[in-house]
Formats: C-alpha cells, structure tokens, sequence
C-alpha cells in the first residue's frame, strides 16, 4: 500500500484551498492524495467575504466592492470600510481555477469515493474510502460532523436561500451592495436580506436568517419576493438561479488536532466563526498557518494564544442573545454598525482589535441583556 504524505479528505472549499497553499510552498513536491465524493464541476455555493487587500485568489473574484450599504432599525446608509472590499467569489470559478493549478502537479492525486472511516495509528493516519485503506503521514480532515446537539452550547444555524434575478428595469447600483438590510418581519429571529449587484438589471437577492428552524422553500421564496415587490423597482423580472446553504453557528468545543496523525480542517476544525457564520476568510487565513508550520517545523499545529480564546466568549454571550432573544438582533447589529466605526467592526469580526478597542465596542451594546448572557455563558462553561 502506497503511503502518501499528505490525504486530504474533503475536496471542498478547505481542501482544495490546502491543496493550493502546499503548491505554492517548498511542500509542493511531496505526494498528496485529495479524496471526495463529488464532483466540483457545478455553481454550488457563492462566498461573499470582506478583506482587507489583495488575497491569493484575487484574479478570480466574481465581484468586489469598495462601498457597501447598510439598513437597520434606527440607521441607514452607507459604511466606510477603509482599506477593506467586500468580494463576492463564484464556487464554480473556484473548482475550475482549482482544477487547473492543481493538475501542473503530478505529485496530486484526485479520487472521487466516499470516505467510510478515518482512524490514526502509530504508522499514520489511516482513510478508509470506498472500502479500500489509504494512509498518510498526516490526514487532513474536513469531513467530520461536528455535534450540534449538546444542550450546554448554543446551537443556531445559519440558513439562506438566493435568488439571481435579472430584471427588467435597470434598478441596481452595480457599485453598492447592500450586505444588511433587516426591512424584513422579524418573527423573533435574526432576519435580514443580502443584495449583491452584478449590473443595472442583475442581483443576488439573499435571504439569511440566524435561528435554530429551517423554513420552507415556500416562506423563504414569499419573503424574497416580498422585499424585492416592496423596495426594488425591477418590473418584471426572472429568475436566473437559486442557492440554498446552512452554516452552524455554534460554540460547540472543536478539536483541530485530535491526534498525532489527523488534523480537522474547515468546519470540522472550528474554522466558522460561531458569531457570523463566516468561514472563507479565516479558513484561508488559517491553512496558510498550517502550511507555515509544516514546512518550518515539520508539524501542522497553528500556533494559537491563548488570550485570543476571548474572541471565542465574545461569539457565545452573543448566540444567546440571540439564542434566547435578550435583545431585537436587527437593533444589536444597528448598535453595531452605527455606533461605532465601521472600519473598525470589520476590524473587530476578523479578530485583529486589541482589547482597549473591544470594550469600547461592548459599551455601545445594550448592556443589561448582554450582562446577563455573559453570566448563563459561564454558568453552562461551568456545567459543562
């Protein structure tokens, strides 16, 4: 049995990305296996992210923005996002660029199976996939579930349904998206409409929702079609495509490095922050780490500070705002916006603000429900 270097299990959007960063180091040349079930040869998903600069996959970005718009409760209007862009990247042109830089190197392989188990042992991490064994001095794992039922961590979900319409009026800002738009009945949850322009009369028309109950296609297709009839003059308009996604939202305790052989990756590695849903950014930010430590030390770790963990409390107090509606979550995110710069709340969902700028960020929030999720958050650490 052949023993590679490195197996990637998972060929989404942080395998492939893992794949890539090791091509781009002095790791190219050593063997790697990238094992998935699927085929990435269709527009399954869209990444929407904001960055500051340039990133490594800047020629394929689908769109980007230098101005975005913002609509709550008691503010409206445009946010200054400095040196920051919002870009928006297409899967497919993800997998196709993937493909490409990918297959130059005859050291990768690429195999479609599913993977049955993953287990480590003293010689390697083993895969076994289409019931045949693989192994590899490290296994790179972005296929465990984690579990999101464990009543002492918050639980939400993430959950959107898009609309690519093409209307007939010109009726969009190709240069302004909206990223927040809460003109949307609430119900009690955390609702709010993304619109990403692609011309004068082409969008993607979101909407997202942080709450722990899916909807029907019927009520996410009625409240799309309610804000666009409400506060787009398209006239007529079609449907070009749709998307459909869920991101856990949790604070469920991750083990990036469960073993000596197996590092998890992606998700199932805690790269999604639990207080957003986003996961690109970080993840593209912590592979490189990754590869990093790899070439200079031989061993995957990311170095991690420990003051960094409170990052980890700030997303937790507030899922159970939301979680146990302490507070309206369109006026917790018009408080956030609004008052505070919003440069600096880019600054601060990246995790790249000191603490001085955190409390200062805290004093705009409301405080007595934000104090009382601080304290059941450390009561369930404690039971837990």
């Amino acid at each position: 049995m052949k023993k590679y270097d490195f197996i990637i299990a998972g060929g989404g959007m942080s395998g492939l990305s893992l794949a890539y960063y090791l091509t781009q180091s002095p790791l190219r040349n050593r063997s790697i296996l990238i094992l998935d079930r699927d085929q990435k040869n269709r527009n399954d998903r869209t990444w929407s992210f904001w960055e500051d600069g340039a990133g490594p996959f800047e020629s394929i970005m689908f769109r980007k923005w230098s101005t975005v718009s913002f609509h709550g409760t008691t503010h409206a209007g445009l946010l200054d996002m400095g040196s920051y862009q919002y870009k928006m990247l297409r899967g497919i042109d993800f997998y196709t660029f993937m493909d490409a830089e990918l297959a130059k190197f005859p050291n990768i392989e690429r195999k479609q199976v599913t993977i049955n188990r993953i287990a480590d042992s003293p010689q390697g991490g083993f895969v076994i996939a289409d019931d045949e064994p693989y192994i590899a001095d490290y296994v790179f794992d972005s296929t465990f579930a984690l579990n999101l039922n464990k009543p002492q961590n918050h639980n939400l979900l993430q959950h959107f349904k898009g609309w690519i319409i093409e209307a007939e009026k010109p009726c969009f800002n190709p240069e302004q998206p909206e990223i927040m738009d809460f003109r949307v009945a609430q119900h009690g949850d955390c609702r709010f409409i993304y619109v990403m322009p692609f011309n004068e009369r082409t969008a993607l028309i979101e909407f997202t929702l942080f709450n722990d109950k899916l909807l029907t296609d019927a009520e996410y297709d009625a409240d799309i079609r309610q804000y666009i009839s409400r506060f787009i003059d398209t006239g007529t308009y079609q449907i070009r495509e749709t998307e459909f996604g869920i991101i856990p939202m949790s604070d469920v305790k991750t083990e990036e490095n469960p073993s000596e052989h197996i590092v998890r990756i992606g998700t199932a590695g805690g790269y999604t922050k639990a207080s957003t849903g986003y996961t690109f950014q970080r993840t593209q930010q912590y592979l490189r780490d990754i590869v990093r430590n790899l070439n200079e030390t031989g061993k995957p770790a990311r170095q991690k500070s420990w003051f960094s963990g409170r990052f980890k409390l700030y997303d937790s107090v507030l899922l159970n705002v939301l979680e146990n509606k302490r507070h309206p979550a369109d006026d917790v995110f018009t408080r956030f916006y609004a008052r505070n710069k919003p440069v600096n709340a880019f600054r601060f969902l990246d995790e790249k603000t000191g603490f001085s700028d955190e409390l200062r960020f805290f004093s705009t929030y409301p405080w007595w429900p934000f104090t009382v999720a601080f304290f059941d958050v450390m009561r369930r650490k404690m039971l837990g």
